[in-house]
């Protein structure tokens, strides 16, 4: 926004000569679409050298101001951004040692712990040791639990979890008198892709060293619990089992959950439950350094990802949830060791923790204040107010830009259609900006194989340096090539009109985000009404325009561009580049003169930086994940091969290396992820689980009630179910009930995820609405338990799976004859998966791990079927991602009680080729191998 400039030469007019006689001629230029013109600094009344040399001084005060203004706040947001520095052991007894805890992480970290491991078992022996000699009354409680969660899905299928033996530690301090209870949770299990050293050793370890530092000060007056759930990479099983359990959380339970999203960086408060204000100002008040924005929560909803705090949050509990969330590439992985743990987060997230359990636990909470706010850290104040008042705030600063824009086109400095080209400018800025970064976030990451499954590369730091000088670029070669058809004036005044329709559309959308907005554009357009003022031609008003556009504006953007890279990755680096580009947009109201050089300045740094990025060749930091799968049809008996990743020397062995992704529906019912396929060389088949099924009673409606029981033939504590062709209307598992008695839409199979299998039969109840063309039921068995898990009853019966009919009272109907069918036909199709590699499995449930190595120049190209010199026999994993397939054969017929092992034939071979060697044994059998010339199957 500006004042009208009275020069014939910019395209206005004046009213009068000096000597007030007759009207200037009017030019033939449009208002506010000068070519030369600054929106932020008319030249008025330019009569003679002295004049012209005062105004032309007085043009660079705006933008010299808007500079310093804008340096004062970024230093102010690193300032605030610093993290606290680690406390060594000889911190006092009273506070939080970051050291300290460090202790429990190297303890609890040293293996893979998926929920029924023996690392599981370890870690959680572990705490209750720990926690009992704080004198804490320490229990582990024991349950079972079933849940509908699509968006854990690995597949993608509309999923269901169930477990029957889930065991949650809860410490209680007791209170003095208590009022409410107030309980620090987090989950204690991890994925069988590394040993989660940050998700969750770090928040395990954080709530082990708060209890004991809590315990050094005076007794609480609520009670405080601890606790540590079971499951949660499972389906957040744990968490169901705590809140449907009567008496071990109450209904009134304050939550404060803790988590891990990554390697290091700041712990950042996420999300709430209802009615949360008030915890808010809890938290900032008890923890100085701590970080909380609305926005986080308000986009978190949108978001599929899920924690233990959701299930707590639909039980309607009150509480916070809390994680870092940086260094995203060690996340789920191999390289989620003790030794990525960060100390300066560790003292961060367990200041907050501390900070939090004192302010509560000595709070009176029989009566806490209802609604939520909006809030937000602006350099080193905490700002909040009611969410209400997001949408008023909104339109009031719409109507303040309307009028601001009226006054304008009153005085002939702007047109309506002016605003409008300008507006068109700003869009096309964002649009462009954005869009680049999206189509070269790939291309730039090409060179870094974590991309392919993290979606981000490990330190992205330069890469987003790159991005955003592009951002520049691009917004000032179209400020520049545009200028003729919307002038200066006329690109930011439509440049805050987008800024104030995403104020408006935000208050409407994402109230709790709307701030990121709203605020900045009050501040614009309180810089744009003094500019146009009287006081805009003094010096003094240009520089408390500079102060009101830059201050509002800076502490709340510049915060934002590089917390969205670390939440979103690299791959969506086209959300911090369009909040760049807003920036960008406002650059023609902030220099007098849009120099010609500055968007090449700009595409020069962006491609040195982003082709550095891009062809640089990168460390071992990142290992690659390579995610293999076996999957055994027995319909078919055929086995086949599937990947969710790229290509790679590794994968090239069982895969052929022009495999396109696509659909593996034919094979799985429901699976919607695309893979890659292909056929395995050798068959390796695996025995199925041992079913039966009968109606029970017809229910109304045409339904009935069926029971499936199932057992395993060779010990699978991982079991899936899928039903197609019927819809489902209830279930249950071994009288544990179904969260929800649903119905997947059209003909989605309905799919339960069986974790922890007991070792003797289970049975599975379900009521079936109406049968559809081609209804079945499909048991599959995955992965294998423990030998020391393995009873007798689980040893596989002699002679072909496939050829035992199994025990069956066959009812009327054709819908029973097809299940039937099916049950003998389909229910032995089985997956094993395979994850490698980075570190040797150090326990029976941890993963294959194989060091990349460079290809030999030259060498020749391995055979594509799998040698078993290259294949490590271990358990496989619980989800499709994560496991091993073993596929040796046995040699020879082995003595009665002795195991098959196999060593590569010729390992030197395999350092030929180019790569480590490795040997191939299997573990010690559960039962006699198969004669000679059979396949082994593997546990």
């Amino acid at each position: 926004m500006a004042l009208r400039r009275y020069d014939g030469e910019a395209g206005g007019s004046r009213p009068e000569n000096r000597n007030g006689s007759t009207p200037a001629r009017l030019s033939d230029s449009r208002p506010g679409e000068g070519d030369h013109d600054s929106p932020c600094h008319p030249r008025i009344g330019q009569a003679g050298p002295e004049g012209t040399k005062r105004t032309t001084g007085g043009r660079w005060v705006f933008p010299a101001a808007v500079a310093v203004f804008a340096a004062l706040c970024l230093s102010l947001v690193a300032w605030n951004s610093r993290m606290p520095a680690a406390r060594g052991p000889d911190a006092p007894a009273d506070t939080f040692s970051a050291t300290r805890a460090a202790t429990h992480v190297r303890e609890i970290a040293t293996a893979p712990r998926p929920s029924g491991s023996a690392a599981h078992t370890r870690a959680r022996e572990y705490i209750v040791r720990t926690l009992t000699a704080l004198g804490l009354d320490t229990r582990v409680h024991t349950g079972a639990a079933a849940s509908h969660r699509p968006d854990l899905s690995p597949i993608g299928a509309d999923s269901r979890y169930a477990d029957l033996r889930l065991r949650n530690v809860v410490a209680r301090v007791p209170g003095t008198a208590n009022t409410r209870p107030v309980a620090l949770v987090t989950h204690y299990d991890s994925t069988e892709a590394g040993p989660g050293a940050n998700d969750a050793g770090v928040p395990v370890s954080v709530l082990l060293e708060t209890a004991r530092a809590l315990l050094e000060g005076p007794s609480p007056r609520n009670d405080v619990l601890f606790v540590f759930t079971d499951a949660e990479e499972s389906g957040l099983l744990g968490a169901q089992a705590l809140v449907a359990g009567p008496g071990t959380l109450p209904p009134d339970t304050v939550v404060l959950n803790f988590e891990a999203r990554g390697s290091k960086g700041p712990s950042l408060m996420f999300e709430t439950g209802p009615d949360a204000g008030w915890l808010v100002r809890t938290l900032t008040e008890s923890a100085p350094d701590a970080r909380a924005d609305s926005l986080l929560d308000a986009a978190y909803r949108y978001m599929p990802n899920l924690t233990d705090f959701t299930v707590f949050q639909e039980a309607g509990h009150q509480g916070l949830n809390l994680a870092h969330l940086d260094g995203y590439t060690h996340y789920h992985g191999t390289g989620d060791t003790p030794d990525r743990v960060d100390p300066a987060t560790v003292q961060h997230q367990g200041e907050q923790a501390l900070g939090l359990a004192r302010a509560l636990a000595s709070a009176d909470l029989t009566h806490t204040p209802v609604g939520d706010s909006a809030y937000f850290r602006a350099g080193g104040w905490f700002v909040s107010y009611p969410l209400g008042a997001a949408l008023p705030a909104a339109l009031a600063t719409a109507g303040l830009g309307l009028a601001l824009l009226l006054r304008l086109q009153t005085r002939g400095a702007l047109t309506m259609g002016a605003v409008l080209r300008g507006f068109a400018v700003a869009l096309g800025q964002l649009v462009l900006a954005a869009g680049a970064a999206f189509g070269l976030a790939p291309l730039v990451a090409s060179g870094h194989p974590e991309f392919a499954h993290y979606y981000d590369i490990g330190g992205h730091g330069p890469a987003l340096i790159g991005f955003l000088s592009l951002t520049l670029t691009v917004g000032c070669a179209l400020a520049l090539i545009a200028k003729r058809w919307a002038g200066a004036r006329a690109q930011v005044a439509g440049a805050v009109l987008l800024w104030i329709l995403l104020s408006v559309v935000s208050a409407v959308l994402l109230p709790g985000g709307s701030h990121v907005f709203v605020w900045p554009t009050l501040g614009l357009l309180s810089a744009a009404a003094v500019l146009t003022s009287r006081a805009g031609e003094t010096a003094g008003g240009r520089v408390l325009a500079a102060a009101l556009g830059t201050v509002p504006a800076a502490p709340l953007v510049f915060p934002l561009v590089p917390l969205l890279t670390n939440a979103l990755g690299l791959g969506l680096v086209a959300a911090p580049v369009a909040v760049a580009a807003l920036l960008t947009a406002l650059l023609p109201g902030v220099l007098p003169v849009l120099p010609r050089l500055l968007p090449v300045t700009a595409a020069v740094v962006a491609t040195t930086v982003l082709a550095g990025v891009a062809l640089l060749a990168r460390g071992p930091e990142n290992p690659v994940r390579a995610d293999l799968l076996y999957l055994w049809d027995a319909d078919r008996r055929t086995g086949h091969w599937i990947s969710g990743v790229p290509a790679d020397d590794w994968s090239d062995d069982f895969l052929p290396t022009d495999a396109e992704r696509g659909s593996v529906a034919d094979l799985w019912p429901g699976w919607r992820v695309p893979v890659r396929r292909g056929p395995a060389a050798e068959a390796y088949p695996l025995p199925g689980p041992r079913v039966t099924t009968r109606v029970l009673a017809d229910t109304a409606g045409g339904g009935r009630r069926v029971q499936v029981t199932a057992a395993s033939r060779r010990g699978a504590d991982h079991l899936v179910v899928l039903v197609s062709g019927t819809t489902v209307r209830g279930w249950s598992l071994s009288g544990v009930p179904g969260q929800y008695a649903d119905d997947p839409a059209g003909d989605a199979p309905w799919e339960l995820w069986i974790r922890h299998v007991p070792a003797r039969n289970w049975n599975w109840s379900w009521v079936r609405g109406r049968r559809r063309s081609g209804s079945s039921t499909a048991p599959t068995a995955c992965r294998g338990r423990r030998p020391t898990d393995r009873t007798a009853h689980d040893r596989p019966r002699s002679g072909s799976p496939h050829s035992e009919k199994p025990p069956w009272p066959p009812p009327p109907g054709r819908w029973s004859e097809a299940v039937r069918d099916t049950v003998r036909r389909r229910a032995v199709r089985d997956m094993r998966p395979r994850v490698a590699r980075s570190a040797p499995p150090p326990v029976p449930f941890s993963l294959v791990s194989r060091t990349r190595r460079p290809a030999a120049a030259g060498r020749a190209r391995r055979p594509p079927s799998p040698s078993p010199s290259s294949v490590r026999c271990t358990p496989a994993g619980s989800s499709p991602w994560s496991g091993r397939a073993a596929v040796p054969r046995c040699s020879s017929p082995p003595r009665p009680g002795r195991s098959c092992r196999r060593r590569p034939a010729n390992p030197s071979a395999s350092r030929r080729r180019g790569r480590r060697s490795a040997s191939c044994s299997v573990r010690p059998a559960r039962w006699p191998c198969p004669p000679a010339a059979g396949p082994a199957a593997a546990r």
